[in-house]
């Protein structure tokens, strides 16, 4: 009797969670088809702290200013906690990636990501480059958030971003500052022009001068064993079915210009770069783990196509530093113009973000910015003066820094920031 019992009070309650669970995902639809009719809306898996989680694609304007001229699906990302909680709403400035965000993860915040326009799977069938300026992404995450705020009524507002995405939080934050109530930009540059220069200025600083010797040799090892290094990238184009337009010589010749930047950004491990006297095989090989001519094939810079216009019409790069290499280098002037579509408007606006940068560092408040001391990207850092802001650099951290590499009295700090300016 008294397991027949158990048996169905365990019924019981499995049935009763199993209608509760769907009554939330039936609630969670049916709130988001109202903010966008028309919309796809697919379950996808979640962790804690999250109830439930979805793939939605909405009908986004091609052009907010116009929007008889057509949508495009715009995929975002939503994990439902609950709707009295704050919402942080990430903007990716590249492809939607699905992973954990260490901040709506420790303070339990639901989480919306927004994959940006015309990257990934959110671009029409051709891309019409005059619409993939900042102020129209910017307008898709203003429509998002206006949009939600339905759903999520009591909660702040936390928007951030890691790297490009984190230059799109701020730029969101200049130009809709009633969207957010908190901002935190991860190793988020705002670059100077086309040609800055200043990251090149941090490489030849950071470290120490043993190790930056080190990685100017091994340029060297790979430029003056060129052909060597050039029959060995075409058996990996052969391999990869890789295709060079700009040439296979110009396209090892970036790779190398390239790897200083690459090294500091990303792994900053002097012992890894090999000695000059090692095999080709092994220069070859160590070039292609941090800097790999793959990232200059033709298959890559056309995916990449998208990033190129906008660093090249409004959010500025670098060129290439070819200091104490020229006399093996094929070119005067290595830039990344030519990696940028063809047949379009390439013409630069210098104000754009310098608007941003200066809306930021002196108006901007309750934001953060996390960087790592070693990556390039950090000589581009905004320097805030605002009220209620912060930054915290990392020494030795590269540009996978995040809050969770600061040492623990930063993290405290920053979270109890956050936990008070989101009134949790």
């Amino acid at each position: 009797m008294i397991l027949k019992l158990s048996m169905a009070v365990l019924i019981c309650l499995l049935l009763t969670q199993c209608h509760s669970t769907q009554q939330i995902e039936a609630d969670v639809k049916n709130k988001i088809l109202e903010l966008f009719p028309g919309s796809q809306i697919e379950a996808i898996s979640f962790e804690a702290p999250y109830a439930e989680a979805y793939e939605i694609v909405l009908q986004q304007y091609l052009d907010h200013e116009k929007p008889e001229k057509g949508t495009f699906d715009h995929h975002i990302y939503l994990y439902h906690v609950g709707y009295d909680r704050p919402v942080h709403l990430e903007t990716g400035g590249y492809d939607a990636y699905l992973a954990e965000r260490e901040i709506s993860k420790n303070l339990g915040l639901n989480l919306i990501l927004v994959e940006y326009r015309f990257y990934g799977e959110s671009k029409p069938d051709t891309i019409p480059w005059e619409l993939l300026t900042n102020d129209q992404a910017i307008a898709d995450y203003h429509r998002i958030n206006q949009a939600f705020r339905k759903i999520y009524k009591k909660g702040k507002w936390l928007t951030s971003g890691i790297s490009k995405g984190g230059e799109t939080a701020m730029i969101y934050k200049s130009k809709f500052p009633k969207d957010a109530d908190v901002v935190v930009p991860y190793v988020a540059p705002i670059i100077s022009d086309t040609i800055d220069m200043h990251p090149w200025e941090h490489v030849a600083s950071v470290g120490t001068a043993d190790c930056r010797k080190k990685i100017k040799d091994f340029q060297k090892s790979i430029l003056t064993q060129k052909s060597e290094m050039l029959e060995l990238m075409k058996s990996k184009a052969e391999a990869d079915s890789l295709t060079f337009a700009i040439g296979n010589e110009m396209a090892l010749e970036y790779a190398v210009l390239e790897y200083p930047f690459s090294f500091w950004q990303w792994n900053a491990d002097c012992a890894g770069t090999p000695e000059s006297s090692v095999s080709a095989e092994s220069l070859f090989t160590h070039l292609e783990e941090v800097s790999s001519v793959k990232n200059f094939a033709d298959q890559s810079y056309t995916s990449g196509h998208a990033s190129y216009y906008q660093h090249m019409r409004e959010l500025g790069y670098y060129v290439m530093d070819t200091s104490g290499l020229s006399e093996w280098l094929s070119a005067d002037f290595y830039s990344h113009r030519i990696f940028a579509p063809k047949d379009v408007d390439l013409s630069y606006n210098p104000n754009y973000m310098k608007e941003v940068r200066e809306y930021v560092e002196n108006s901007g408040e309750k934001m953060i910015w996390i960087y790592g001391g070693l990556d390039p990207w950090g000589a581009c850092a905004v320097e805030p003066k605002g009220k209620s802001t912060m930054k915290f650099v990392k020494p030795d951290g590269t540009h996978r820094t995040r809050i969770k590499d600061l040492d623990s009295l930063q993290q405290k700090q920053i979270y109890d920031s956050l936990r008070v300016w989101l009134e949790i």
